[in-house]
């Protein structure tokens, strides 16, 4: 059964909803108002300009994946669309809405189709989830850790068989589909397919000499590291604190489970697994909700520094990307 965008977005919304009301049901409201006294502002502000340091390195790493697929540009000119995508995520379902923007815009200035700009940013956007993983069972096989009788190591065997599953089906997905294309055919389904086969060529096709996989090794490695550096730092500026090695066992769970695109923006998600992560180290879930609104505030901030971008966008692909942010975002 397919539903309309309207009822689709609709139950975005319930769901955001429910999630956020389960999570202040399960707090102290009384607390939070002292909480949010106790954060040390500089601090928070020192951790968005670090945060931006390692958005400029993402840039790079992107950069390096479009020449791949023969789209080019100056690392000025993707540091301007890397950040254009960052102020797009603000109201867009999940933390991935914005990676549209990007790639609509990296395509429209190189003359490709749409499917080589998502291929690109697929690309970059799996880099840099595998360094968090990395991070993350490195982290838990330090440091084990249980929620609900659940060893958190079996989710990272879940997200690694996924995301293995994943490198076969761009390596060998093709088997799925290829039997069912139609050379010419111009119905709506055999243009869907051979959509779905560019961008699974595009996936695979990417190029890649040993020194451009050892930069973007680097700027993943160095990036992921920069961001469980600054949301443990958060954690700090709220008051309480976390081992390092315990937060990095949590964070990319956070992390995973924000991207799954079934709320507004992610809300309701963050706050409902920050708080449930971060009473695993001793953290009041109160305190964790404070840290986790704290978390969703710096998020917006930092986005809210592609506005400063746009006017390096010409004007035609900003209105078009307004255009799709529109039909992407919620009614």
């Amino acid at each position: 059964m397919k539903f309309s965008r309207p009822v689709m977005s609709g139950l975005k919304l319930l769901l955001t909803l429910l999630l956020l009301i389960l999570v202040f049901r399960s707090v102290d409201i009384s607390r939070i108002g002292r909480d949010i006294g106790a954060f040390d502002a500089g601090s928070l502000a020192l951790l968005v300009v670090l945060y931006w340091t390692g958005q400029l390195l993402c840039s790079e790493r992107w950069r390096i994946f479009a020449a791949s697929l023969q789209m080019n540009g100056s690392y000025l000119s993707f540091v301007q669309m890397y950040f254009a995508g960052m102020f797009f995520n603000i109201g867009l379902p999940s933390l991935i809405g914005g990676d549209v923007i990007k790639a609509f815009i990296v395509s429209r200035k190189n003359g490709k189709p749409l499917q080589t700009g998502l291929a690109s940013v697929l690309q970059d956007r799996a880099a840099g989830l595998i360094s968090l993983l990395i991070y993350g069972t490195a982290a838990i096989l330090a440091h084990p850790l249980i929620w609900r009788r659940l060893p958190l190591l079996t989710l990272y065997l879940l997200a690694w068989a996924g995301t293995g599953f994943a490198l076969w089906a761009v390596l060998k997905g093709e088997k799925l589909y290829s039997r069912f294309l139609e050379p010419g055919s111009p119905t709506l389904f055999q243009k869907a397919l051979r959509n779905l086969a560019g961008f699974h060529r595009d996936l695979g096709g990417c190029r890649l000499s040993r020194g451009a996989l050892l930069r973007i090794a680097v700027y993943s490695l160095l990036n992921s590291a920069l961001v469980l550096l600054i949301f443990h730092q958060v954690t700090a500026a709220a008051g309480h604190r976390a081992g390092l090695i315990a937060f990095s066992a949590l964070f990319p769970m956070v992390t995973l489970a924000t991207m799954i695109p079934v709320t507004i923006s992610g809300l309701g998600i963050r706050e409902w697994v920050y708080v449930e992560a971060l009473s695993l180290v001793g953290i009041p879930r109160d305190a964790g909700l404070v840290i986790s609104l704290a978390t969703s505030a710096m998020l917006l901030l930092c986005n809210l520094a592609g506005i400063f971008f746009l006017p390096g966008i010409p004007v035609d692909l900003r209105r078009q990307a307004y255009g799709l942010s529109k039909n992407a975002g919620p009614s």
